[in-house]
């Protein structure tokens, strides 16, 4: 078991540091890979290497060999690209709903590894309304009953760009689904308003449901989206497993996150390759 050093920087009165130091197993640099694959868009594939953690920068592996199939047939070998500074295998078509994906990377020194999953069906909403100066937004689901279904829920303020309506993502929406109107919905109301929900549909499995959002923040834009996103069972564990992580709104590290908690599918490996397939629905606040 290595040995690893941490600083905590605890601030009183009088500003000090305070060393401590705490065992955390590693088992070696792994390959890392990392790709949400949603229809009717490329696939974005993030390869890196494992590090202690206590190194924060991850080391892209943009040599690496990446295979791609799409229900058993390779596909083209996915380009190399830079998107915002980070770097993305990128297929070179778009993916498919229902299909299933499977991606296997080698890279020299480092044990190959492997991963797949399959593209969900997009939901089905409709009837998207709130109003200025209140504090609801509401909007109707369809949902499928012929299996079991997982979702994230989000919603967001509309922003106008060069005549399109996309998302705003300077100002997060937090919300809970409101206590008082979603009686039939108990495993999934909370105290806390959050910026998104994760749920199952065991509440609701072949039902056409109304949601009715209690948000933290009073209404007060002129457009809004809500995004349902479709997810597998694969994506449905890692977000639920990393949910604390993604919405702290602490930019500091969270040392007591115990990384083998992290939901992965990666053999050999660590990461996630899952399908997803978001539905937006845009619509006027009265």
């Amino acid at each position: 078991m290595r040995r690893f050093l941490i600083f905590l920087i605890v601030v009183t009165a009088v500003s000090c540091v305070k060393e401590s130091r705490i065992d955390i197993p590693y088992a070696g640099n792994k390959i890392v890979v990392n790709s949400l694959i949603q229809p009717d868009s490329l696939i974005y594939i993030r390869v890196t290497s494992s590090k202690p953690v206590t190194e924060y920068q991850f080391e892209p592996l943009e040599s690496a060999t990446v295979v791609l199939k799409e229900d058993g047939i390779t596909l083209p070998t996915p380009i190399y690209k830079l998107i915002n500074g980070a770097g993305y295998f990128v297929s070179q078509a778009v993916a498919k709903t229902g299909s299933q994906y499977s991606i296997h990377v080698e890279n020299d020194g480092l044990t190959a590894v492997s991963a797949g999953d399959s593209t969900p069906i997009r939901p089905k909403i409709s009837d998207g309304y709130a109003q200025r100066t209140l504090h609801r937004v509401r909007f109707t689901m369809q949902e499928d009953g012929s299996t079991n279904n997982y979702y994230r829920l989000r919603i967001f303020n509309a922003d106008s760009v060069d005549g399109k309506w996309v998302i705003d993502k300077k100002d997060t929406i937090h919300f809970r689904l409101d206590p008082a109107l979603n009686n039939d919905l108990p495993d999934i109301i909370t105290n806390e308003y959050n910026s998104e929900s994760i749920m199952t549909d065991a509440n609701f499995n072949g039902k056409t449901i109304q949601f009715v959002l209690q948000t933290e923040k009073e209404v007060n834009s002129t457009h809004m989206i809500i995004e349902v996103s479709a997810l597998s069972a694969a994506a449905w564990q890692y977000l639920r497993s990393t949910s604390d992580q993604r919405l702290s709104d602490s930019d500091s590290q969270n040392f007591s996150l115990d990384p083998e908690n992290a939901y992965s599918n990666v053999e050999n490996g660590y990461g996630i390759v899952a399908g997803v397939n978001a539905a937006r629905l845009l619509f006027t606040v009265e």
